[in-house]
């Protein structure tokens, strides 16, 4: 499997195919049995979620409205 890289602007020229009427009208049971079909982004389990922390914007980025 390749990676295909491409920039800000290549992907706001490209045509949005999400079908948000499905997506605005699956239940919670649908959403989950999404969630834990994809191989691609496993769940994280409750052990691992105690394990994450919480990370700070950087001062003085571009997305800083301070």
């Amino acid at each position: 499997m390749s990676i295909k890289k491409y920039s800000k602007e290549d992907l706001e020229k490209m045509e949005d195919l999400t079908d948000y009427e499905r997506v605005n009208h699956m239940t919670e049971e649908e959403i989950k049995e999404n969630a834990e079909s994809d191989s691609d982004a496993p769940l994280q389990s409750e052990e691992d979620l105690k394990k994450f922390q919480r990370v700070k914007r950087p001062r003085g980025g571009s997305n800083d409205n301070n």
